[in-house]
């Protein structure tokens, strides 16, 4: 029992770590920062993508003088800007998603009484607006996923235990897996890039590479268990590659 548990607490941490390194190191991973304005904290959260229509930026602002706009370019607009609206310490404009297009880059100037700060100070944020998401499909993602990739370490490290369930782990894993790929993720990424009642997309939008490659292996390596009943060390490093993949992707 305390075995088990142990490995289930590992396999947790695991994902968790492998979760907050490819967000932070992600491509939309936003930019955030604070500095001073005549010695008065600023501080801002730049994004990079939203789900819907509509996306609020704000900055807050301990300096009361302070004012602002958002300058975008996309390709329906070319140098729009947005005034900075304020409410008490905040700072804030809204972005539209049928004026300003699905993609766009922006900036944000701030003005105090002698100066102009840009930021981000030399370069655009690139920005993207997703499809909104039911809540329904949206926490079915969340758990499938999670459930898949928790399943896959606690498969690979059933190695350490003494009396071993690997084929179990395996058959769980894999239905987990394949009802993700074959249901639960083409309905969220339909969702996600605004398929639904709009158009057909390709089949490879709906089924990535990378997550066929890493359901390929699962299956692959549940096979060759149950053909050759032999566990290790193949099952751990099936486990490694497709945390890898996940990681990458």
């Amino acid at each position: 029992m305390k075995e088990s548990l142990i490995l289930w607490l590992s396999s947790l941490v695991i994902v968790f770590l492998l979760s907050y390194f490819k967000s932070v190191f992600g491509e939309y991973y936003p930019i955030s920062s604070t500095f001073s304005v005549n010695g008065q904290k600023v501080s801002y959260k730049l994004d990079k993508y939203e789900f819907g229509e509509t996306y609020k930026l704000m900055v807050r602002s301990d300096y009361k003088n302070l004012e602002g706009e958002v300058i975008i370019n996309s390709e329906k607009v070319k140098n729009y800007s947005i005034r900075l609206d304020k409410d008490r310490e905040i700072l804030f404009a809204e972005i539209n998603k049928k004026e300003i297009g699905e993609k766009f880059n922006y900036y944000i100037q701030l003005k105090s009484e002698d100066k102009t700060y840009r930021i981000p100070s030399n370069e655009e944020v690139n920005f993207i607006f997703f499809g909104r998401i039911p809540k329904m499909v949206n926490w079915l993602y969340i758990i499938f996923l999670y459930t898949g990739l928790v399943l896959i370490i606690r498969s690979g490290l059933e190695i350490f235990k003494t009396n071993r369930r690997t084929k179990n782990f395996l058959v769980l894993t894999s239905i987990v897996l394949l009802t993700f790929l074959m249901m639960i993720n083409p309905l969220y990424l339909s969702y996600k890039f605004d398929y639904i009642n709009k158009s057909i997309p390709p089949i490879q939008n709906l089924f990535p590479i990378y997550l066929l490659i890493l359901v390929a292996i699962w299956i692959g390596t549940t096979v060759y268990v149950f053909l050759k009943k032999k566990d290790k060390p193949i099952v751990l490093i099936a486990s490694i590659i497709c945390l890898l993949i996940y990681l990458f992707s």
